[in-house]
């Protein structure tokens, strides 16, 4: 098991910043999707992650916590997370991305 991070997309409609998508090291991690706000509600969208492309290096939560100070990131193990988005779950439309989400304990296993 592995650490990756995890975005409470509470936190993150609220404020609709995107600073992780823009930091984020490796492309197509951390995505947008204007849906996951809306669903909870809120007038923004979220940021989540694709877990199978990030590799823990804990930036997206300094730039949370200290640029943007929101604290909406943290690492945790990949197996504690209960639904994960991965990039065979992320379609690409004229909006942005919207992710399938799936449950941790499946995805693992492949």
């Amino acid at each position: 098991m592995y650490l990756v991070a995890e975005i409470d997309q509470e936190i993150c409609s609220s404020t609709s910043c995107r600073l992780c998508t823009q930091f984020c090291p490796e492309s197509n991690t951390i995505q947008y999707d204007e849906g996951l706000g809306a669903e909870r509600g809120s007038k923004y969208g979220s940021a989540y992650v694709a877990v199978d492309r990030c590799k823990g290096c804990a930036i997206c939560v300094w730039v949370c916590d200290t640029m943007a100070k929101h604290h909406a990131i943290k690492l945790e193990m990949i197996d504690q997370i209960p639904a994960i988005a991965t990039t065979v779950g992320i379609q690409y439309t004229e909006r942005g991305a919207v992710a399938t989400f799936v449950k941790s304990e499946v995805a693992s296993e492949g």
